[in-house]
């Protein structure tokens, strides 16, 4: 079992010049990670931070913006008995 941890990451096209989301999704696909959800001109990019900071330097005209996860709190009142 591999130690790395798993990361969501979303790129978002900033160049007309770059490549379509398409071929983007299929570069980061044969890198190793996995493309969740494919928009025209975002992507949301799951893997191992190692592959996914590797593969997504590759790709000229596409932000990577990672994820963030927020617990919510326990907002219930609690009594003591």
């Amino acid at each position: 079992m591999s130690d790395m941890m798993m990361q969501q990451v979303i790129l978002r096209k900033e160049s007309a010049s770059a490549p379509s989301s398409r071929e983007a999704a299929e570069k980061l696909g044969r890198a190793g990670a996995t493309v969740v959800d494919e928009q025209a001109s975002s992507l949301l990019v799951e893997g191992e931070e190692e592959t996914l900071r590797n593969a997504t330097a590759a790709l000229k005209g596409w932000k990577t913006i990672p994820m963030k996860r927020y617990s919510v709190p326990d907002t219930r009142e609690k009594i003591a008995l």
